[in-house]
């Protein structure tokens, strides 16, 4: 015999957003016509928030308006699961790129990283050590990548160019912890303005 449950069990997701375009303003976006961010900035990303799972019709407007959106898309959210939502740019129009992060942390030994380039005009990026181990090789605009295991540490990262022999760009003094799954964004223009920057977050939690 199979007892019934007393709660059905919890098929919440987690969705959050991150602001990639260097030309774009302030924005508040919407999901089926539900506020889930407002007032975000080129290179900001928002909390995570638990909403159900489902088709959702994404809407970014200027902040503070509400009546002609500058991108409508429709994305599908899963159970249980962990998302970040980037806007982007497309061939020059705003897009969305969507981005499932590590939601099940659970007992596990190392801290994991990983590297996501959200720069439109840069090079092929990698990521490396200071003694040039390389973690993440010649990654291209908005590509996927998983996550690299590392010991828990204080680290400092290396990013050079495909194009620029000799060009680095240091990221440093990155605390990673047991058990945490991290992502480094790379936000910004190659050689124009705003500068190239980067974004380092927990990911699931």
């Amino acid at each position: 015999m199979i007892l019934f449950r007393d709660n059905l069990p919890d098929l919440q997701c987690k969705v959050r957003l991150i602001h990639a375009v260097p030309a774009a303003p302030a924005v508040d976006i919407y999901a089926n016509g539900s506020p889930i961010a407002k007032n975000l900035s080129f290179s900001d990303i928002s909390c995570y928030i638990a909403i159900a799972p489902g088709t959702y019709e994404i809407q970014i407007f200027v902040s503070g308006t509400y009546d002609s959106p500058l991108l409508t898309k429709t994305i599908d959210l899963l159970p249980n699961s962990a998302s970040t939502i980037s806007i982007i740019t497309n061939n020059n129009n705003l897009d969305l790129f969507v981005l499932n992060d590590a939601n099940n942390l659970g007992q596990i030994s190392n801290a994991f990283l990983r590297f996501i380039n959200l720069s439109p005009n840069s090079p092929l990026l990698t990521l490396s050590l200071p003694n040039d181990i390389s973690l993440f090789n010649s990654v291209e605009y908005i590509e996927t990548t998983g996550y690299y295991p590392l010991s828990p540490g204080i680290y400092n990262y290396k990013v050079s160019f495909a194009s620029s022999e000799g060009l680095f760009k240091f990221i440093k003094d990155i605390k990673l912890e047991n058990g945490q799954f991290y992502t480094i964004y790379i936000v910004g223009l190659f050689n124009k303005k705003p500068q190239l920057g980067y974004v380092i977050v927990k990911d699931g939690i």
